[in-house]
């Protein structure tokens, strides 16, 4: 989030403001969309989680995915829904 932000920051708050969007919405929507892909299978926490507990993706990436990614990605949506609406 903070490579993101550093880089982009600017430009996304140009762009929240010209569309009337609050920036308390946007730092939740950043926050919340950076948590939920920050646990995909490439993601070294997850590989250390598996090495440490001897599973397996196959075995165990389900899990992570629906507690990691799938949550988090919904809440997201509900809440860009819910701010749009607001």
């Amino acid at each position: 989030m903070s490579i993101a932000l550093n880089t982009l920051g600017e430009q996304f708050a140009t762009m929240a403001r010209d569309q009337g969007i609050s920036m308390e919405l946007m730092h939740r929507v950043t926050a919340l969309s950076s948590g939920g892909f920050d646990a995909l299978p490439h993601n070294g926490a997850v590989i250390t989680l598996l090495a440490i507990t001897g599973m397996t993706h196959k075995k165990s990436y389900s899990d992570i995915f629906v507690v990691s990614v799938a949550i988090p990605v919904i809440a997201t949506i509900v809440v860009i829904l819910l701010g749009s609406l607001g």
